[in-house]
């Protein structure tokens, strides 16, 4: 069933600050997850921390801005704010949405240089509208469709292996981490007297709270041209435990969206493809440098920080991931939240051609547990399906959805695996049948 318009953003527009405040109150502090009392905490301890800092000129970036260093200037270019999804929850696509990106960037990208264009903007938010008219090659032919076989990574995992983000909190310094004397005594009697709290508690809770701020709102010094502070789904929210998107668990990542000369090299890609291969090494990076700070993106996420579709975005990641054989992280990779089949058909395919569980570990990059469940099912499949039995009761029998059972038997469609194969395989694996 085809969700809401509504129903498909809300995640973006509960992942504010004050909701990852606030459910941090709710698991720490013992509050409700809709606590009003939570919320006025929150909101109360911002506001005076905004008053305090612009009192002595501290700027701070919000979550989803990009932050450039342009000419001796510092930009925060919003690439997501929910004003910019109101055409799209009326009925509108993504260029509706994006349109009100574009306007929005050009007016600061033109307050720091009066000579800027909108010629310029593109390089900076959305890269690939530079690349559209480059021939030869159009942009389904620089899709891969099939697996590779492996060892065809070009180097791919050595640098993924590479990827050491430093997350946000290890930025925070002294200026982050503490709270003028008189405000921390007067937001600790407010928590106090509003929440009913012992001192020491309240104090802890306001110190926390703002310590939170800080860490998703970074001042320009905590990063570097090209980053961008996102908050991203925890690793550990699956959705099964939370089924309300707002009391999921977040957490934020600072993503290098451009890394140090991609930026200016960007204007001599000269061809549809190359472009492409830097586009697709771009959105790998950053799953994995969320990954590696708890975090995960989704296509929708992905969406808004490269200022493409999200159709374009899972055809981008599928075709990263059969050209290197590496199974991106994503909510739909590592919490099984979509119906994404690229990592099974990566991971049972390794495995078909003799690769041990440990060696899937390393070239997919995911746990072994995860790996023996996705093996251990699709065998399960296999071992059913040669006694014709139907779906619904593969699923009840294995404790898995329907769903799930239907994409393990196309993919045995897909491998062409007939009667004589199963059966091979099957005794090979100590299936006496």
């Amino acid at each position: 069933m085809r969700l809401s318009r509504q129903k498909q953003y809300q995640p973006l527009l509960d992942r504010t600050l004050e909701n990852y405040q606030i459910q941090h109150l709710a698991r720490r502090f013992d509050f409700g997850k809709e606590s009003r009392i939570a919320h006025l905490l929150v909101h109360t301890i911002n506001a005076r921390m905004d008053e305090a800092e612009r009192a002595i000129s501290v700027t701070r970036l919000a979550p989803w801005s990009l932050y450039l260093n342009h000419q001796g200037k510092h930009l925060a270019l919003p690439l997501l704010r929910p004003d910019y999804l109101q055409p799209m929850l009326r009925g509108g696509d993504f260029s509706a949405g994006r349109e009100r990106v574009r306007q929005a960037c050009i007016a600061i990208l033109q307050e720091a240089d009066p000579e800027a264009t909108e010629e310029d903007l593109p390089a900076r938010i959305d890269p690939w509208a530079l690349a559209r008219r480059r021939g030869p090659h159009r942009y389904v032919d620089c899709l891969q469709t099939e697996s590779r076989p492996p060892g065809d990574g070009g180097g791919w995992r050595t640098w993924i292996d590479a990827l050491k983000p430093k997350g946000p909190i290890a930025r925070l310094n002294t200026l982050d981490l503490s709270i003028p004397e008189p405000l921390l005594d007067e937001l600790t009697h407010f928590v106090s007297t509003e929440a009913g709290l012992g001192r020491i508690i309240s104090r802890r809770l306001v110190e926390e709270t703002v310590t939170l701020r800080n860490a998703c709102c970074p001042r320009p010094s905590q990063l570097q041209s090209g980053e961008m502070l996102v908050l991203a789904t925890h690793v550990k929210a699956h959705p099964s435990v939370e089924l309300a998107a707002r009391f999921r668990r977040s957490t934020p990542v600072v993503l290098s969206v451009w890394k140090p000369g991609e930026l200016g090299a960007n204007h001599s890609l000269s061809s549809a493809a190359a472009q492409l291969e830097q586009l697709k090494r771009r959105l790998v990076r950053v799953c994995f440098e969320a990954y590696r700070q708890n975090g995960l993106l989704s296509q929708m996420d992905l969406q808004w920080i490269f200022q493409i579709s999200s159709a374009r975005v899972s055809e981008l990641l599928r075709s990263a991931q059969r050209e290197q054989n590496v199974v991106v992280p994503t909510p739909g990779t590592i919490l099984d939240a979509g119906r994404s089949m690229t990592h099974k058909d990566i991971i049972v395919g390794l495995h078909l051609q003799g690769y041990s569980v440990r060696e899937i570990t390393r070239m997919t990059y995911h746990s072994p547990i995860a790996v023996d469940n996705y093996i251990g099912t699709f065998e399960s499949v296999l071992v059913l399906k040669l006694y014709d039995m139907p779906p619904f009761l593969m699923a009840r029998l294995l404790r898995r959805g329907v769903s799930l059972i239907e994409e393990h038997l196309n993919l045995i469609e897909r491998l062409n695996i007939d009667e004589r194969d199963l059966k091979e395989y099957l005794l090979k694996r100590g299936v006496s049948l």
